[in-house]
């Protein structure tokens, strides 16, 4: 859908040309100890995206691991020295391709649907709970 500068619906410059219909895939997970997802992308979608309804207790006790990971698309390039390209080391973000994100009850995660993801396995013996989401054209 667009909108024009006011956010009137369907009043772009081009709405013939931009007019949109979103399409939205969802499930429910519930997570028990041990289980996790492999690393994977979501094919067909254009944003994917998680709503953490419960962390099982992750929040309080870290060891109980469940983390959202995602896999940098450069692969291995961040971690190859090259002076003139930068080099991100110790002191700056990350020096590894796997990013990772803690569940927190009320987070919001969005992502392109194409970006490799995988969940860490949950080691807690609460549920932990979240809606999953594809949005699609």
């Amino acid at each position: 859908m667009t909108t024009d500068r006011e956010g009137n619906p369907g009043r772009g410059p081009h709405p013939e040309h931009f007019a949109v219909t979103w399409r939205a895939n969802l499930w429910a997970n519930i997570n028990r100890k041990g289980e996790g997802n492999a690393f994977h992308s979501h094919p067909g979608a254009f944003w994917s995206g998680v709503y953490y309804v419960d962390d099982g207790g992750i929040d309080a006790d870290p060891s109980l691991e469940g983390e959202l990971e995602f896999m940098d698309p450069r692969g291995p390039l961040p971690l190859m020295l090259a002076p003139h390209l930068g080099y991100v080391g110790s002191s700056d973000l990350s020096n590894t391709s796997i990013q990772a994100l803690r569940p927190k009850p009320g987070r919001l995660v969005m992502f392109p649907a194409w970006l490799m993801h995988q969940v860490r396995p949950y080691h807690g013996t609460a549920e932990r709970i979240s809606v999953a989401f594809n949005l699609t054209l």
